[in-house]
């Protein structure tokens, strides 16, 4: 940092020392402002950057988003995307700070790439669902979709979140485990859905809930069997999405009612067209709402 722009940071934490917040924001925008029209993005994204982890730590979170945002405009504008400057500063905004959303938003669109960057994705994830946990359960289904988008880091988070959420409601495991699984197998990302699956079985099995005596095993192949046919046709998919389609018609056939029953028969039959070429919908169905009733 060059000692003018030092000489900058010194003098808005004096401010804030001084309790003159609002007086403090608004001089840094001006100075910023001055950078940006004289195309100095490196030097108004660090001023933006230092000055909203000043306000965070101060707890002046709605200063520090608006900051914030301008900092994302800046980067676009300058082509100098800086997640790690982006994510340390929002770390110090509540989980439950509101402009969170806008802030999710604005970046992911930000972004150069299709799905967003997957770090973004984990860290917005994360927070959110940090806020869902303290009631603020209208931002689950913003959550859910950062982190089926975010990092392997995500969905231990995501998986541990489902089985709690089942653990609290009872009834099928297979209707919480049905998001994690169709989800990422949206994605083509069977890997992490077999992570979802292993993961919440784990947790099935720690907690007493299925034990070996439910296990069948046939070749290398093994399920755990029950009174829940949604749960048991889970496990099986996760093995079918890498076969063939006579295996996935036959096991689809199989489990159509369980399907039926839970309103996923349409979010399976794109699963084969999506991996198998199948007749199905061309469109993916809505994961995000097929248990929006659970939060009201």
């Amino acid at each position: 940092m060059s000692d003018k722009l030092q000489r900058t940071i010194q003098r808005f934490q004096a401010k804030i020392d001084s309790g003159s917040f609002y007086e403090a924001h608004q001089t840094l925008r001006t100075i910023t402002n001055r950078y940006v029209k004289s195309k100095q993005y490196s030097e108004a994204v660090e001023i933006l950057y230092q000055g909203s982890v000043i306000l965070g730590k101060n707890k002046e979170s709605s200063s520090a988003s608006d900051l914030i945002q301008y900092m994302i405009e800046v980067t676009k504008e300058g082509d100098l995307f800086d997640k790690v400057k982006l994510i340390d500063s929002m770390s110090y905004l509540p989980d439950n700070e509101p402009a969170l959303v806008d802030l999710a938003k604005q970046i992911s669109q930000a972004s150069s790439s299709k799905y967003g960057d997957a770090d973004m994705h984990h860290f917005f994830g994360n927070k959110l669902l940090n806020a869902v946990k303290q009631g603020e359960t209208k931002v689950f289904p913003l959550a859910e979709v950062h982190l089926v988008l975010g990092t392997y880091e995500s969905v231990p988070l995501y998986t541990d979140f489902l089985y709690e959420w089942w653990a609290a409601n009872g009834g099928d495991p297979g209707v919480f485990l049905a998001r994690g699984v169709i989800n990422y197998a949206y994605l083509k990302n069977v890997k992490f859905a077999r992570e979802v699956g292993d993961r919440f079985i784990n947790r099935l099995i720690k907690d007493g809930k299925i034990n070996q005596d439910q296990k069948v095993t046939e070749g290398d192949v093994s399920v755990y069997v029950g009174d829940y046919p949604l749960f048991t046709f889970l496990q099986l998919l996760l093995l079918t999405l890498t076969k063939d389609a006579s295996k996935f018609t036959k096991l689809f056939d199989q489990y159509k009612q369980a399907l039926q029953r839970n309103n996923l028969v349409g979010p399976i039959e794109h699963l084969g067209k999506l991996y198998f070429n199948l007749k199905g919908p061309a469109q993916a169905p809505n994961m995000l709402s097929f248990m929006g009733d659970l939060f009201k």
